[in-house]
């Protein structure tokens, strides 16, 4: 997920919630075919991961993609 999509995400939920929680969780990575952008990764499993793309849809939908994208990725693997 994009750093400007990820703190827009993240500033749409509850503090005290569990997507925050889930969210706050994450690293900055760099992807080495382009690592002038940085991306960031969210440390969660899959129900968790199901959890954020739902609030994405309803909070944030520009993060719902990224979300998806990652839930494919961890199916092919």
């Amino acid at each position: 997920m994009s750093p400007e999509h990820y703190e827009l995400f993240v500033a749409e939920c509850d503090i005290t919630s569990r997507e925050y929680s889930i969210l706050k969780n994450s690293i900055v990575a760099r992807d080495p075919d382009e690592p002038d952008r940085p991306t960031i990764k969210i440390l969660c499993d899959k129900e968790e991961a199901l959890q954020l793309l739902d609030a994405a849809k309803r909070l944030y939908p520009n993060a719902a993609p990224a979300i998806s994208a990652g839930l494919d990725r961890a199916r092919e693997e």
